[in-house]
């Protein structure tokens, strides 16, 4: 027992020997760069620190002291420390295992871009892609689902644990991937939108636009020229007095009937060609001077007619012409002129070869004196005390001039009596125009009374439909019995205005 005791003795004292002959090592020293302040230097080096402020000086004995000074935010955080010499150091009588560092009180900032924060991409608001499900409920578990791989075993060797070799673009590509998924398992709401909701790129795609080239382009400087106050003058654009306008209509209409049709019947076609135009004086304070000139052309074809392939159902041309000088508010002294003639040939009927009329037979003349009352452009009447009738029949042997009011052994008719003619022009809408003329004549003895409705109705800027209607009352007529005569046309086809 005293053997062991004495063996004991003896290695701790050789162990005390040993420890006390090592050499000590030196004490690290704190090293501190101007910009940076490491506090995890300060813990395996010194036990005190004086910092000196420019106001008071500190001393700072312990490890404890030292974190307590250094970490306050307000006045050593982010501040340029400058060692001391020791050499002041002993001057001061300050012991040799203090080191005296010199804090600045005030620092500038250093000012950053806020493009450059939006150009990191660390700094981007985060995008919500999705979450791939792409998997087989036969084939994976709960553990590949969450974990995103399948798990490993020990029966698979040691190869098979050892990750592959990555090139660094994979190696970031995963790891984005796994922060995403981290963050979306955890911390989903610092996505601030999801993919879907992004706006679309290309709506915002640069397009070439295509046009004119310009060659040369002047500016031009207003030299502080200054016309808030001034007035813009707008050049007034000039309107003659002549106005003209024309238009032009071929309208059809067709039936067909075969031999054998049950009801019977007979086929025919009906063409209808119309030339109009107008030309109009107005020096908008005392005179208007109105000429209008029309020529229809109706030809029709009737079962039946072996004499005549075609016959003229309508076939006029005329030249209305008037004057007026302003009288006052809405009344004109007027005159007008009224010429009216045909150019083909019309029988009394089927399979007949009684004319009715031929060319420029008959020719008839109007011509009245009066007053004229006209209400803006839809309304006019003129008002004739003195009317001069004139009917002149050329042929009177294929033709019977007392259809005319013309006596037998005369081919011409001329008498004086009372007119008035009342004109209606108005648009029921935009593609509905309808047009009346009224004429009424009488001798003080008969009366002569032509209605004239027409109807046009625009289809689109070339078809068009007219209806036309004309009754017509005329006793002046020799050995007939007067009557009401009618004519009514429907047609549809071809028009054109020229303005």
């Amino acid at each position: 027992m005293k053997i062991k005791g004495l063996l004991t003795l003896i290695l701790l004292c050789f162990i005390s020997k040993i420890i006390a002959e090592q050499p000590s090592e030196p004490q690290p020293t704190l090293k501190l760069t101007p910009e940076i302040f490491d506090t995890d230097s300060i813990l395996n080096s010194i036990s005190g620190i004086q910092v000196i402020d420019s106001d008071s000086t500190v001393a700072i004995t312990s490890v404890k002291d030292t974190l307590e000074t250094i970490e306050a935010p307000t006045k050593v955080a982010g501040h340029k420390i400058a060692k001391i010499d020791h050499t002041e150091k002993k001057q001061s009588n300050q012991s040799e295992s203090e080191q005296h560092y010199l804090v600045p009180k005030h620092i500038a900032l250093i000012p950053i871009d806020s493009l450059i924060l939006r150009n990191n991409p660390f700094f981007i608001d985060l995008v919500f892609n999705g979450i791939k499900l792409d998997f087989s409920w036969k084939k994976s578990d709960l553990r590949t689902l969450y974990y995103g791989k399948p798990q490993a075993k020990l029966s698979d060797g040691w190869n098979n644990h050892l990750p592959p070799l990555k090139r660094v673009d994979d190696f970031i590509y995963d790891l984005r991937n796994e922060a995403r998924n981290e963050i979306t398992r955890s911390a989903v709401n610092l996505y601030c939108t999801t993919f879907d909701k992004l706006p679309d790129p290309n709506k915002n795609k640069n397009r070439y636009i295509e046009g004119t080239k310009i060659d040369r382009v002047q500016f031009v400087e207003d030299k502080g020229v200054d016309t808030r106050d001034k007035k813009i003058n707008l050049q007034k654009i000039h309107v003659g007095p002549w106005f003209h306008k024309a238009s032009t209509l071929a309208q059809f209409s067709q039936n067909y009937i075969s031999p054998n049709w049950y009801q019977g019947g007979n086929s025919n076609i009906a063409v209808l060609g119309i030339l109009s135009g107008q030309l109009i004086y107005d020096n908008k304070k005392s005179v208007q001077w109105e000429n209008n000139a029309e020529w229809r052309m109706g030809f029709n074809s009737v079962e039946g007619d072996s004499i005549h392939p075609l016959s003229t159902n309508d076939d006029v041309f005329k030249i209305n012409s008037k004057l007026g000088i302003k009288a006052g508010g809405n009344w004109f002294y007027s005159g007008s002129v009224d010429f009216s003639t045909q150019f083909f040939n019309s029988y009394k009927g089927i399979n007949s070869t009684d004319l009715k009329a031929s060319f420029l037979t008959p020719v008839r003349l109007n011509v009245g004196v009066g007053f004229d009352y006209k209400y803006k452009k839809i309304f006019s009447i003129l008002l004739s005390p003195v009317s001069y009738k004139y009917i002149y029949v050329k042929d009177t042997l294929r033709l019977n001039q007392n259809t005319f009011g013309i006596e037998k052994g005369m081919n011409y008719l001329s008498e004086i009596g009372s007119s008035f003619k009342a004109v209606v022009s108005y648009p029921l809408t935009r593609e509905i125009q309808l047009d009346s003329k009224l004429s009424f004549y009488t001798n003080y003895e008969k009366v002569e009374i032509d209605w004239e409705i027409v109807c046009n109705m625009a289809i689109n800027r070339f078809l068009s439909t007219r209806i036309s209607i004309n009754p017509r009352y005329d006793n002046t007529v020799i050995g007939e019995k007067a009557g009401i005569q009618f004519k009514q046309l429907l047609s549809v086809g071809f028009s054109h205005k020229f303005n």
